[in-house]
């Protein structure tokens, strides 16, 4: 009896501490800490203005992908992109651009803490794009309107483009919502 007690105790504390450390690395948002690199995309022709498109990785990287995606649409549509990490060097200066594109992956209805902390610092003369990646091909009302809530305390410029990029739709998602910023 007391041999089950111990196994008992020890699986309860296995679950415990996986629990608190993922609870632990959402709330700090461990993965935006590698998200150091930039890179920039040159138009063919004449550029027509220059974009910013900051990400947060998250663990999957699936949002480095979608970000990727919409700095291949604007530097299609003729801006000269730099596409950069939340912790970056590039995401230092945010003057000279036209359109800024940030998103990370979502937690629970929330955008990662990274990207809420870089809103807080677009300048509001500047078209201005968020996305989430929600990690599945459909989203819940309340979500999006979690999401539109934190945006809308995490930026002063009023103008911003909301998108849920859906998992399978992701190409879709990605123009649909450069179309919308630079329309």
């Amino acid at each position: 009896m007391r041999r089950l007690l111990k196994i008992i105790i020890i699986v309860f504390a296995v679950i415990l501490v996986l629990i608190v450390s993922a609870f632990a690395t959402l709330s700090l948002d461990i993965s935006s800490y590698g998200a150091t690199g930039s890179e920039t995309l040159n138009p063919t022709g004449i550029p027509i203005g220059r974009a910013l498109v900051v990400y947060d990785p998250g663990f999957s990287g699936a949002t480095k992908q979608d970000a990727a995606k919409i700095a291949d649409i604007l530097q299609a549509e003729g801006y000269t992109v730099d596409l950069a990490g939340v912790r970056s060097e590039t995401t230092g200066n945010k003057t000279g651009y036209a359109v800024i594109v940030a998103g990370g992956p979502m937690y629970f209805g929330q955008v990662s803490s990274s990207i809420g902390e870089f809103l807080k610092t677009v300048p509001i003369n500047v078209r201005l794009g968020v996305f989430g990646a929600t990690g599945s091909s459909t989203f819940s009302e309340d979500d999006f309107t979690s999401f539109a809530n934190q945006i809308a305390h995490a930026t002063q410029n009023e103008d911003v483009t909301l998108k849920l990029i859906l998992d399978g739709n992701e190409a879709n998602d990605c123009a649909d919502l450069v179309s919308k910023i630079v329309q």
